[in-house]
């Protein structure tokens, strides 16, 4: 039991029966008669099915399309420097403040999601997230478009820390990695795939469009949130009880099981719901600081790339001194589907990471991953053609991607519900100032000097 047991309070049932638990034709069981079981066990009795891969298809479309959004950039920023007359300055602030964005909203809704539920801090972001998309469409000026991108940066924020919890809690705990690595390879295609689709499609409908069709998956995602209920392992420690019976008998419907009418869940309501000082207590802190200083030192790197692959294709940077000079050049197709590319790596990565985790436990996998990112970064150094660059920043892709996915498998089984959302947010929110950081250093450092940079991601 943990050192805050006293805030846990078990749920006996003194208070009225609902209908839905008894029978409505014979006498309600008696209070002794009801079948006390853990929401574990209940899940076991309900199987895994239709409801599963129902939340899951949730946590897909979110999490793809909110890894979507934030790789527009990438695409989109070199073609508005030729549209807008982009200065790096203006383009430093888009994405800084982008994910400056996410990164408060990432630790403010984490609390909120642990306090009030994860589904109706979603919904609103989700519809936030879609407003932002078409206003970024219809933007006439790069003032508009700078505000729609601060929105759509803390919707992404506020997402992610609640569909991470998403992913693990509908289903046994066995089956907690799997819903990691389906957030993780969705995350990962959207990556990949905003790269593809403006290789398809940007010359034919222009990039306001692609701004619409990055941001449809959200729409379904936004459908499912309405039908669904909410986490019934969130209604359990928040004292929901009653409705934590009916969200597990919605599931088990859809899985074809029938829970008897005397089965009752066991619930620890817990009064510390997202309470930073938990997460920060003797027990909790290590996980905390640990994670947030490595989640922070990855998105240093991950998002740095992100924005600087474009920078070294369109440029055609191969290793020298010189500083490439900041101008109108927008990626060509072939950059497009090099970006594609290196974005699929990610697939592979999280792919990896999550057969590894499984078979040489968290950290030491890890440790290799950090070695080989060393040694690819250190390689940008030297360079023999553009071919090797290109190899380069996909290796670079794929064991970035590889540590982040250990770092996501380890945070939602490193703390308890009454505080996951809240855990993930601030060690996300942690993790997207490594990406301030890193992203800012790449607009600073890369037409300054571009070895001065490739040492800073090296260290």
């Amino acid at each position: 039991m943990a050192d805050d047991e006293t805030n846990l309070v078990r749920s006996k049932g003194e208070e009225d029966i609902p209908a839905q638990y008894g029978s409505t034709t014979t006498q309600q069981p008696s209070i002794e008669e009801f079948d006390e079981k853990e929401l574990n066990e209940i899940y076991e009795e309900i199987g895994f099915g239709p409801a599963q891969y129902l939340y899951w298809t949730l946590v897909g479309l979110v999490s793809y399309s909110d890894f979507a959004e934030l790789t527009l950039m990438a695409v989109l920023l070199p073609m508005l420097r030729c549209e807008w007359g982009l200065s790096s300055a203006f383009e430093t602030a888009i994405v800084l403040s982008m994910f400056a964005s996410y990164a408060i909203f990432a630790m403010l809704f984490g609390r909120v999601a642990d306090a009030y539920g994860r589904k109706s801090v979603l919904q609103w972001s989700i519809l936030s997230l879609l407003l932002a998309a078409v206003g970024g469409a219809l933007s006439p000026n790069k003032w508009v478009f700078f505000v729609t991108r601060l929105v759509t940066g803390a919707c992404v924020g506020i997402n992610l820390s609640c569909i991470a919890c998403y992913s693990t809690e509908f289903a046994e705990s066995k089956y907690r990695a799997y819903g990691i690595l389906n957030f993780a390879i969705s995350s990962s295609l959207g990556i990949a795939a905003v790269s593809g689709e403006a290789y398809l499609l940007i010359s034919l409908i222009g990039w306001r469009w692609l701004i619409i069709i990055v941001s449809l998956p959200a729409v379904p995602a936004l459908i499912l949130l309405l039908v669904l209920p909410e986490s019934p392992r969130y209604l359990c420690v928040s004292g929901q009880q009653e409705r934590a019976m009916q969200a597990v008998r919605f599931m088990a419907k859809l899985n074809g099981k029938t829970l008897k009418e005397n089965v009752r869940m066991i619930c620890y309501e817990r009064e510390d719901l997202g309470s930073y000082p938990i997460l920060l207590n003797q027990k909790n802190k290590k996980s905390t600081i640990g994670l947030s200083f490595m989640y922070f030192n990855n998105i240093f790197v991950d998002y740095g790339f992100l924005v600087l692959i474009p920078l070294l294709l369109s440029s055609n940077y191969c290793g020298t001194a010189t500083a490439p000079v900041h101008k109108c050049q927008p990626l060509t197709k072939d950059n497009l589907l090099e970006l594609t590319v290196a974005g699929s790596a990610a697939v592979f990565g999280a792919i990896a990471a999550f057969i590894f985790a499984q078979v040489s436990g968290r950290l030491k996998p890890l440790r290799v991953s950090s070695a080989i990112l060393v040694v690819a970064v250190a390689s940008l150094f030297i360079c023999i053609n553009h071919i090797v660059i290109f190899v380069t920043v996909t290796t670079i892709k794929f064991f970035d991607t590889f540590a982040n996915v250990i770092i996501w498998i380890m945070m939602p089984e490193s703390f308890p519900t009454n505080i996951r959302s809240t855990a993930i947010g601030f060690i996300n929110g942690w993790g997207k100032i490594g990406g301030v950081f890193g992203t800012g250093s790449v607009y600073l450092l890369f037409y300054i000097s571009p070895h001065l940079l490739f040492g800073l991601f090296f260290l």
